[in-house]
Protein backbone atom coordinates (compact mmCIF):
# COMPACT_ATOMS: atom_id res chain seq x y z
CA UNK A 1 0.00 0.00 0.00
CA UNK A 2 2.82 2.43 0.85
CA UNK A 3 4.33 1.93 -2.63
CA UNK A 4 0.99 2.81 -4.24
CA UNK A 5 0.77 5.98 -2.15
CA UNK A 6 4.31 6.96 -3.16
CA UNK A 7 3.54 6.26 -6.83
CA UNK A 8 0.49 8.46 -6.53
CA UNK A 9 2.53 11.27 -4.99
CA UNK A 10 4.93 11.14 -7.96
CA UNK A 11 2.13 11.66 -10.49
CA UNK A 12 2.74 14.90 -12.40
CA UNK A 13 -0.83 16.12 -11.91
CA UNK A 14 -0.54 15.69 -8.20
CA UNK A 15 2.75 17.59 -8.18
CA UNK A 16 1.56 20.20 -10.69
CA UNK A 17 -1.73 20.80 -8.95
CA UNK A 18 -0.56 20.42 -5.37
CA UNK A 19 -1.80 22.97 -2.88
CA UNK A 20 -1.76 23.19 0.87
CA UNK A 21 -5.12 21.43 0.80
CA UNK A 22 -3.66 18.39 -0.88
CA UNK A 23 -0.60 18.32 1.33
CA UNK A 24 -2.59 18.54 4.56
CA UNK A 25 -5.13 15.93 3.59
CA UNK A 26 -2.70 13.49 1.98
CA UNK A 27 -0.57 13.47 5.11
CA UNK A 28 -3.56 12.80 7.29
CA UNK A 29 -4.85 10.06 4.99
CA UNK A 30 -1.61 8.12 5.12
CA UNK A 31 -1.80 8.18 8.91
CA UNK A 32 -5.51 7.40 8.99
CA UNK A 33 -5.09 4.47 6.62
CA UNK A 34 -2.74 2.70 8.94
CA UNK A 35 -4.92 3.56 11.91
CA UNK A 36 -8.17 2.32 10.38
CA UNK A 37 -7.33 0.13 7.37
CA UNK A 38 -10.93 0.29 6.27
CA UNK A 39 -10.89 2.60 3.28
CA UNK A 40 -9.33 0.43 0.59
CA UNK A 41 -12.24 0.91 -1.81
CA UNK A 42 -12.14 4.68 -1.38
CA UNK A 43 -8.40 4.70 -1.96
CA UNK A 44 -8.72 2.58 -5.11
CA UNK A 45 -11.34 4.98 -6.45
CA UNK A 46 -9.06 7.90 -5.58
CA UNK A 47 -6.13 6.35 -7.47
CA UNK A 48 -8.38 5.52 -10.46
CA UNK A 49 -9.55 9.11 -10.71
CA UNK A 50 -5.98 10.36 -10.47
CA UNK A 51 -5.10 8.15 -13.44
CA UNK A 52 -7.84 9.86 -15.44
CA UNK A 53 -6.37 13.24 -14.53
CA UNK A 54 -3.15 12.06 -16.17
CA UNK A 55 -4.88 11.65 -19.56
CA UNK A 56 -3.83 14.91 -21.17
CA UNK A 57 -6.43 14.68 -23.94
CA UNK A 58 -9.26 15.10 -21.42
CA UNK A 59 -10.12 18.65 -20.44
CA UNK A 60 -11.71 19.66 -17.15
CA UNK A 61 -15.28 19.57 -18.51
CA UNK A 62 -14.78 16.06 -19.90
CA UNK A 63 -13.29 14.90 -16.62
CA UNK A 64 -16.18 16.39 -14.67
CA UNK A 65 -18.70 14.47 -16.76
CA UNK A 66 -16.77 11.19 -16.71
CA UNK A 67 -15.72 10.79 -13.08
CA UNK A 68 -17.59 10.49 -9.80
CA UNK A 69 -16.30 13.18 -7.45
CA UNK A 70 -18.37 12.03 -4.49
CA UNK A 71 -16.60 10.07 -1.75
CA UNK A 72 -17.65 8.82 1.65
CA UNK A 73 -14.42 10.32 2.93
CA UNK A 74 -14.69 14.09 2.68
CA UNK A 75 -10.90 14.41 2.45
CA UNK A 76 -10.63 12.38 -0.76
CA UNK A 77 -13.45 14.47 -2.19
CA UNK A 78 -11.68 17.68 -1.24
CA UNK A 79 -8.40 16.61 -2.83
CA UNK A 80 -10.08 15.38 -6.03
CA UNK A 81 -12.17 18.51 -6.51
CA UNK A 82 -9.19 20.72 -5.71
CA UNK A 83 -7.01 19.06 -8.34
CA UNK A 84 -9.80 19.28 -10.92
CA UNK A 85 -10.35 22.95 -10.02
CA UNK A 86 -6.62 23.61 -10.48
CA UNK A 87 -6.78 21.97 -13.91
CA UNK A 88 -9.80 24.11 -14.80
CA UNK A 89 -7.90 27.25 -13.77
CA UNK A 90 -4.97 26.22 -15.97
CA UNK A 91 -7.42 25.88 -18.86
CA UNK A 92 -9.04 29.24 -17.99
CA UNK A 93 -12.30 27.42 -17.33
CA UNK A 94 -12.98 29.78 -14.46
CA UNK A 95 -16.68 29.05 -13.97
CA UNK A 96 -16.00 25.38 -13.34
CA UNK A 97 -13.02 26.17 -11.12
CA UNK A 98 -15.06 28.61 -9.05
CA UNK A 99 -17.93 26.15 -8.61
CA UNK A 100 -15.54 23.42 -7.48
CA UNK A 101 -13.68 25.66 -5.05
CA UNK A 102 -16.98 26.88 -3.61
CA UNK A 103 -18.15 23.28 -3.16
CA UNK A 104 -14.90 22.39 -1.39
CA UNK A 105 -15.15 25.49 0.78
CA UNK A 106 -18.67 24.54 1.88
CA UNK A 107 -17.57 20.97 2.55
CA UNK A 108 -14.81 22.19 4.83
CA UNK A 109 -17.17 24.63 6.56
CA UNK A 110 -19.52 21.77 7.42
CA UNK A 111 -16.86 19.24 8.43
CA UNK A 112 -15.71 18.62 11.98
CA UNK A 113 -11.97 19.18 11.89
CA UNK A 114 -9.70 21.11 14.20
CA UNK A 115 -10.16 24.87 14.12
CA UNK A 116 -6.52 25.48 13.20
CA UNK A 117 -6.64 23.09 10.25
CA UNK A 118 -9.99 24.45 9.11
CA UNK A 119 -8.68 28.02 9.15
CA UNK A 120 -5.59 27.09 7.12
CA UNK A 121 -7.71 25.34 4.51
CA UNK A 122 -10.31 28.12 4.44
CA UNK A 123 -7.65 30.79 3.90
CA UNK A 124 -6.23 28.86 0.98
CA UNK A 125 -9.63 28.35 -0.60
CA UNK A 126 -10.70 31.94 -0.01
CA UNK A 127 -7.60 33.10 -1.87
CA UNK A 128 -8.37 30.88 -4.85
CA UNK A 129 -12.01 31.95 -4.90
CA UNK A 130 -11.28 35.67 -4.65
CA UNK A 131 -8.58 35.49 -7.33
CA UNK A 132 -11.10 33.88 -9.67
CA UNK A 133 -13.64 36.63 -8.97
CA UNK A 134 -10.92 39.11 -9.89
CA UNK A 135 -10.02 37.17 -13.02
CA UNK A 136 -13.66 37.12 -14.14
CA UNK A 137 -14.18 40.78 -13.18
CA UNK A 138 -17.09 39.85 -10.91
CA UNK A 139 -16.94 42.54 -8.23
CA UNK A 140 -20.30 41.80 -6.63
CA UNK A 141 -19.67 38.07 -6.38
CA UNK A 142 -16.28 38.55 -4.77
CA UNK A 143 -17.38 41.37 -2.49
CA UNK A 144 -20.32 39.33 -1.19
CA UNK A 145 -18.05 36.34 -0.65
CA UNK A 146 -15.54 38.46 1.31
CA UNK A 147 -18.25 39.95 3.51
CA UNK A 148 -19.88 36.59 4.22
CA UNK A 149 -16.65 34.70 4.89
CA UNK A 150 -14.44 37.18 6.70
CA UNK A 151 -11.55 35.76 8.71
CA UNK A 152 -9.59 38.00 11.05
CA UNK A 153 -6.16 37.07 9.76
CA UNK A 154 -3.25 38.86 8.16
CA UNK A 155 -3.59 36.94 4.90
CA UNK A 156 -7.32 37.52 4.62
CA UNK A 157 -7.11 41.27 5.16
CA UNK A 158 -4.17 41.65 2.78
CA UNK A 159 -6.03 39.67 0.13
CA UNK A 160 -9.21 41.70 0.66
CA UNK A 161 -7.11 44.85 0.32
CA UNK A 162 -5.75 43.54 -2.98
CA UNK A 163 -9.26 42.73 -4.13
CA UNK A 164 -10.78 46.13 -3.44
CA UNK A 165 -7.72 47.91 -4.84
CA UNK A 166 -8.08 45.89 -8.05
CA UNK A 167 -11.63 47.21 -8.46
CA UNK A 168 -10.73 50.76 -7.47
CA UNK A 169 -12.59 50.65 -4.15
CA UNK A 170 -9.89 52.54 -2.27
CA UNK A 171 -11.72 53.11 1.01
CA UNK A 172 -12.39 49.39 1.46
CA UNK A 173 -8.89 48.57 0.28
CA UNK A 174 -7.26 50.90 2.80
CA UNK A 175 -9.44 49.51 5.60
CA UNK A 176 -8.24 45.95 4.97
CA UNK A 177 -4.60 46.89 4.45
CA UNK A 178 -4.71 48.80 7.76
CA UNK A 179 -6.23 45.73 9.46
CA UNK A 180 -3.40 43.60 8.04
CA UNK A 181 -0.74 46.00 9.36
CA UNK A 182 -2.24 45.76 12.86
CA UNK A 183 -1.05 42.15 13.11
CA UNK A 184 2.25 41.37 14.78
CA UNK A 185 4.47 41.47 11.72
CA UNK A 186 7.96 42.78 11.08
CA UNK A 187 8.72 46.15 9.55
CA UNK A 188 9.56 44.63 6.17
CA UNK A 189 6.10 43.08 5.89
CA UNK A 190 4.48 46.32 7.02
CA UNK A 191 6.42 48.29 4.42
CA UNK A 192 5.40 45.88 1.66
CA UNK A 193 1.72 46.25 2.58
CA UNK A 194 2.06 50.02 2.83
CA UNK A 195 3.54 50.08 -0.67
CA UNK A 196 0.43 48.33 -1.97
CA UNK A 197 -1.95 50.87 -0.51
CA UNK A 198 -3.81 52.98 -3.10
CA UNK A 199 -2.97 56.65 -3.01
CA UNK A 200 -5.49 58.84 -1.23
CA UNK A 201 -7.74 60.77 -3.59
Amino acid sequence: MLERILDFLKNKYFIGGVTILVIVFTGSFVINYYNEKNNEAEFRKFISINEEFAVEELDSNELLSSIDLNFDSFGYEVITKTILAKKAVDEENFNLALNLFLEVYQTIQDERITKATKNILKEHLIENIIRIYMQTNDFNGGSNFIEENAINSLRFHELAGDYYKFFGKNTDSLFHYDQAINFDIDETQKNLINLKKPKAQ
